[in-house]
């Protein structure tokens, strides 16, 4: 019986560097559709007063890049347990905060202070939500990708049997 507190074999920084890789794109390429239907309306450095079509938009790009890191950073990993999906969804994600929070530091500066200074305590809630839902969906990504990663293993194996036994 495989110990269930042995994770190193299942958890790796490629797989993580994946899910990170992926979300930044996956990111990068909503905010372009963000922008392609117009739901783009100000520029950067009123980023506080922007219109709730917008938050909306964010929110959900934000969301699906979390749940494909997650996903991703599992599947990379061929991780066979939940937790070991979980443990790789959970640090593709705390990458993905890292890389975006390095990104608009380093590329907007001044829009993260005037954000900062300016922000009311809705604009506050509404980044904690997307937040929050995007950190549950990376979790929930990992499982899903556990789950798939135990289904084909699975059915690999069938096969193989099977072509085994009748050639």
């Amino acid at each position: 019986m495989r110990n269930q507190t042995d994770f190193s074999s299942r958890i790796g920084v490629r797989a993580v560097t994946a899910g990170v890789v992926i979300s930044f794109t996956t990111m990068i390429l909503l905010m372009s559709l963000i922008a392609a239907l117009g739901l783009w309306d100000f520029y950067l450095d009123e980023m506080a007063h922007a219109s709730s079509s917008f938050w909306i938009a964010m929110t959900i790009a934000w969301s699906f890049s979390m749940f494909v890191a997650g996903a991703v950073a599992a599947l990379a990993a061929r991780s066979q347990t939940i937790i070991e999906g979980v443990l790789n969804a959970l640090a593709a994600s705390c990458g993905s905060y890292l890389l975006f929070g390095m990104a608009s530091l380093f590329f907007a500066p001044r829009v993260v202070v005037s954000l900062l200074n300016m922000a009311s305590p809705q604009l506050f809630l509404r980044g904690f939500i997307a937040d929050l839902l995007g950190f549950a969906l990376a979790i929930y990504g990992g499982i899903v990708a556990v789950h798939f990663e135990q289904h084909s293993f699975e059915g690999f194996r069938k096969g193989r049997k099977y072509f085994a036994t009748n050639p």
